[in-house]
């Protein structure tokens, strides 16, 4: 059962010592540390990354593998190690890179993990795999399509309005920033403009997708000020595929210094505070910007960041007892699907 009574947590997932780390944030600033992800190889774990999240749940990917994804439940500690989600080569092609995508769609009571494998000359390879509410399995669905952008960030998405949405540039013509939008429902990508390029001087590494007041898409995005100091932007988009579809700027607040990695966005906290990187200071701290006080204090949560911060991510998530789908038995003779698969311990398969 998924509780929309339940509080409001932030999963907070991070690298801090050369090692996986995850905490969760409640509402009330209880902090507690979680087992995340599940069981890796040595030395292997740093390829991972929180792909996405819907319904308490977080599937976890890595760059390395595409074969391989991690879907885990924060309520109930259980997870799933899904294998065959991809396939590494067609026709003799290295893929170029991945991304994944995982999402619930209420109206047809359907789960979707989505891996899309992008090649260098401007197609992909997107595989499906699906279960529903009841945790029975549906037929994978593959497909290839022409595909002229990258995908950047490590594949980390955003799920909002029933589409998986992921930061990236075209790969032909002018380096424009965009929002690639993949549709759950139609399955179709389509294109959204952002309301800033890469040729602007806005830096590249403050863009960030999240949800405005829980469900807009917003962007975060920087620039110069008259100062010389480093301005923080944060837009939402309105009517999301009318025809008047359309960026408007919520809010701007100005860095503390002139240092470039000053702050770093994550994402939202509870009533609309911004969760940030503190950069200024060694070793790096996260703080809230207040966008009703134009105020910024400390964010209660010492992680010590590395120099691992951009595999960082924050999700908000409320605790579900949805349960995972059942699994079968697959033929898998050891516990990695390939050489560079960093999940372990798997013997089991959805379809």
């Amino acid at each position: 059962m998924h509780h929309d009574r339940a509080k409001r947590n932030s999963l907070i997932c991070f690298y801090k010592q050369h090692v996986y780390n995850s905490i969760s944030v409640c509402e009330d600033e209880t902090i507690t540390d979680l087992l995340l992800p599940p069981p890796t190889l040595p030395k292997r774990f740093r390829q991972i990354v929180v792909a996405a999240a819907c319904r308490g749940m977080v599937c976890f990917s890595s760059a390395s593998c595409s074969n391989s994804a991690v879907v885990w439940n924060n309520a109930t500690r259980e997870y799933r190690i899904f294998n065959g989600i991809g396939r590494g080569d067609i026709d003799g092609r290295s893929y170029y890179s991945l991304a994944t995508g995982f999402t619930f769609l209420p109206l047809i009571n359907d789960y979707k993990l989505v891996r899309v494998i992008i090649y260098a000359n401007h197609t992909a390879y997107i595989k499906i795999t699906r279960w529903n509410g009841d945790n029975s399995s549906i037929p994978a669905k593959e497909m290839e399509t022409d595909f002229p952008y990258n995908i950047v960030q490590h594949g980390h998405c955003l799920n909002a309005n029933d589409a998986i949405h992921w930061l990236g540039h075209d790969k032909v013509g002018p380096v424009l920033s965009i929002v690639i939008a993949f549709d759950m429902v139609e399955e179709k990508f389509r294109q959204i403009e952002t309301p800033f390029y890469q040729e602007k001087p806005i830096r590249h590494y403050h863009r960030k997708l999240a949800l405005f007041k829980e469900s807009t898409l917003a962007i975060f995005g920087s620039s110069v000020s008259s100062t010389g100091y480093l301005s923080f932007h944060i837009w939402a988009l309105k009517n999301y595929r009318h025809v008047s579809e359309s960026w408007a700027k919520q809010f701007t607040f100005e860095a503390a210094s002139l240092l470039c990695y000053d702050l770093q966005p994550m994402g939202f906290w509870l009533n609309d505070e911004v969760v940030f990187y503190r950069m200024d200071e060694t070793p790096a701290k996260m703080g809230l910007y207040d966008i009703h006080t134009n105020q910024i204090k400390d964010f209660p949560v010492d992680i010590d960041f590395d120099y691992l911060l951009y595999y960082s991510s924050i999700i908000q998530y409320k605790d579900s007892l949805v349960p995972l789908p059942h699994m079968k038995k697959n033929k898998m003779t050891n516990n990695v699907c390939c050489n560079h698969c960093p999940f372990q311990n798997d013997q089991f398969n959805i379809n």
